[in-house]
């Protein structure tokens, strides 16, 4: 009995270790113009504009529910891909929001959105969507010729 009472204890001593382990690495809190900025520095974005509700919610199709606070900037080019978009969503809610952003990408990259813009949709296919806890990143190359191995990285600094 006394083995049994020990490895009950020293099971629920670890679930309770595991717990502390999986909020420490959602709980960071980041600024989400700092990470559009970083990424901004390897991914320029020709005639940018803020993304804005409309943007969010008519053109990515997020649910806004599930979305705490963004920023982000896209290109008003119409011929160019350049796009950042940093989510902070609702406690929980960042793997809901990371696949509707993954759901973009797949509209933009492969159901003909941007048929007469070869490039522009060759960027959206790489686009790279990076999930930090609640926080959601998504990043599509500019067609200036934009390297995603130096958007990784950006992305790797600002979410440290």
């Amino acid at each position: 009995m006394k083995k049994l009472i020990t490895i009950a204890l020293s099971a629920a001593v670890l679930a309770l270790g595991l717990v502390g382990c999986g909020g420490q690495e959602s709980s960071k809190a980041y600024n989400l113009n700092d990470i559009v900025t970083a990424v901004e520095s390897a991914n320029p974005i020709a005639n940018p504009r803020d993304v804005d509700d409309n943007f969010i919610t008519l053109d990515m199709l997020l649910t806004k529910d599930n979305i705490e606070e963004y920023a982000g900037k896209v290109s008003n080019d119409q011929a160019d891909s350049a796009l950042i978009v940093a989510v902070k969503a609702v406690e929980g809610k960042g793997d809901a929001v990371k696949t509707e952003m993954e759901a973009y990408k797949t509209s933009i990259s492969t159901g003909g959105l941007y048929a007469e813009f070869a490039d522009k949709e060759a960027a959206a296919k790489d686009a790279r969507i990076v999930q930090q806890g609640d926080y959601v990143v998504m990043v599509v190359a500019n067609t200036n010729g934009a390297d995603y191995s130096a958007i990784d990285t950006a992305l790797d600094e600002a979410l440290k």
